[in-house]
């Protein structure tokens, strides 16, 4: 995916993380040319900042994604995504304090989240 598709990828699952990428995006040209303290980033400095951040957003989208189709645990869903259980943890505990997931109940000592 392009960095466009992508963002609208997260814009379909999470609208308010893709206007936080958006807005990063938008002075991208500005943060090129400047910064607040005057020193000039380079395309490979934005980037470096930049790629990680989309990527992160895009495996909460898909997170937020897969519990939409079906409440599952970190582990479950972990395996689904093919995405590591702790990084998983880490996008859940996000999305949590943002009131996007909660808890639905539980299986075998691990609760159960769905998508609000």
């Amino acid at each position: 995916m392009n960095v466009e598709e992508t963002l609208d990828f997260i814009k379909a699952h999470d609208p308010d993380g893709m206007e936080k990428l958006k807005r990063l995006l938008d002075r991208k040209s500005f943060l090129l040319d400047k910064n607040v303290y005057g020193e000039t980033f380079t395309e490979r400095q934005f980037k470096l900042v930049f790629d990680p951040l989309l990527r992160n957003g895009c495996d909460r989208a898909r997170l937020l994604q897969a519990l939409s189709e079906k409440d599952d645990t970190v582990p479950g869903v972990a395996a689904r995504l093919s995405m590591e259980e702790w990084r998983t943890f880490d996008y859940i505990k996000d999305l949590l304090k943002r009131n996007m997931v909660e808890i639905a109940g539980a299986e075998n000592r691990h609760p159960v989240y769905r998508k609000r």
